[in-house]
Protein backbone atom coordinates (compact mmCIF):
# COMPACT_ATOMS: atom_id res chain seq x y z
CA UNK A 1 0.00 0.00 0.00
CA UNK A 2 2.60 2.19 1.10
CA UNK A 3 4.32 1.66 -2.27
CA UNK A 4 1.67 2.50 -4.25
CA UNK A 5 1.22 6.20 -2.41
CA UNK A 6 4.89 6.46 -2.92
CA UNK A 7 4.30 6.04 -6.84
CA UNK A 8 0.89 8.11 -6.59
CA UNK A 9 3.50 10.71 -5.49
CA UNK A 10 5.89 10.16 -8.03
CA UNK A 11 3.47 10.55 -10.60
CA UNK A 12 2.34 13.37 -9.18
CA UNK A 13 5.50 15.42 -9.30
CA UNK A 14 6.42 14.06 -12.95
CA UNK A 15 3.06 15.25 -13.78
CA UNK A 16 3.59 18.88 -11.92
CA UNK A 17 6.99 19.49 -13.60
CA UNK A 18 5.66 18.32 -16.91
CA UNK A 19 3.20 21.01 -16.87
CA UNK A 20 5.67 23.47 -15.66
CA UNK A 21 8.11 23.19 -18.37
CA UNK A 22 5.09 23.34 -20.75
CA UNK A 23 3.84 26.23 -19.74
CA UNK A 24 7.65 27.75 -19.75
CA UNK A 25 7.71 26.57 -22.72
CA UNK A 26 4.45 28.18 -23.57
CA UNK A 27 5.53 31.28 -22.02
CA UNK A 28 8.66 31.51 -24.07
CA UNK A 29 6.94 30.94 -28.06
CA UNK A 30 4.51 33.78 -26.61
CA UNK A 31 7.52 35.92 -26.08
CA UNK A 32 9.40 35.22 -29.14
CA UNK A 33 5.82 35.22 -31.28
CA UNK A 34 5.41 39.06 -29.68
CA UNK A 35 9.01 39.79 -30.65
CA UNK A 36 8.70 38.59 -34.27
CA UNK A 37 5.06 40.28 -34.52
CA UNK A 38 6.67 43.58 -33.21
CA UNK A 39 9.41 43.38 -35.72
CA UNK A 40 7.00 42.94 -38.78
CA UNK A 41 4.96 45.59 -37.81
CA UNK A 42 8.43 47.61 -37.73
CA UNK A 43 9.13 46.45 -41.00
CA UNK A 44 5.62 46.79 -42.59
CA UNK A 45 5.60 50.91 -41.28
CA UNK A 46 9.10 51.30 -42.90
CA UNK A 47 8.19 49.83 -46.07
CA UNK A 48 4.58 51.68 -46.41
CA UNK A 49 6.90 54.36 -45.81
CA UNK A 50 9.35 54.10 -48.19
CA UNK A 51 6.12 52.93 -50.86
CA UNK A 52 5.18 56.40 -49.95
CA UNK A 53 8.13 57.96 -50.95
CA UNK A 54 8.28 56.23 -54.11
CA UNK A 55 5.10 56.89 -55.25
CA UNK A 56 5.47 60.47 -54.90
CA UNK A 57 8.69 60.23 -56.56
CA UNK A 58 6.99 58.65 -59.49
CA UNK A 59 4.55 61.85 -59.73
CA UNK A 60 6.97 64.23 -59.44
CA UNK A 61 8.69 62.03 -62.39
CA UNK A 62 5.54 61.93 -64.18
CA UNK A 63 4.93 66.08 -64.05
CA UNK A 64 8.17 66.21 -65.04
CA UNK A 65 8.09 64.17 -67.90
CA UNK A 66 5.22 66.75 -69.10
CA UNK A 67 7.57 69.67 -68.47
CA UNK A 68 9.93 68.23 -70.44
CA UNK A 69 7.64 67.12 -73.60
CA UNK A 70 6.33 70.86 -73.67
CA UNK A 71 7.24 73.46 -76.11
CA UNK A 72 8.35 75.97 -73.39
CA UNK A 73 11.28 73.41 -72.22
CA UNK A 74 12.18 72.16 -75.82
CA UNK A 75 12.43 76.08 -76.41
CA UNK A 76 14.33 76.88 -73.57
CA UNK A 77 16.80 73.62 -74.09
CA UNK A 78 17.18 75.50 -77.49
CA UNK A 79 18.16 79.15 -76.64
CA UNK A 80 20.56 77.55 -74.10
CA UNK A 81 22.61 75.16 -74.98
CA UNK A 82 22.25 74.89 -78.80
CA UNK A 83 22.49 78.64 -79.27
CA UNK A 84 19.49 78.49 -81.83
CA UNK A 85 16.94 81.87 -81.76
CA UNK A 86 13.40 82.21 -81.71
CA UNK A 87 11.75 83.56 -85.34
CA UNK A 88 11.99 87.29 -85.60
CA UNK A 89 14.22 87.41 -83.13
CA UNK A 90 17.64 89.45 -83.28
CA UNK A 91 20.80 87.76 -81.10
CA UNK A 92 22.63 90.52 -78.73
CA UNK A 93 26.65 89.52 -78.16
CA UNK A 94 27.57 91.77 -75.30
CA UNK A 95 31.54 92.30 -75.48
Amino acid sequence: MQSKTLHDERVKTIVVISCVIFAVLMVLALIVSLVSLASASARKANLERQLSELNIRIEQGMSDREYYKSDEYIEMIAREYLNMKGKDEITFVGK
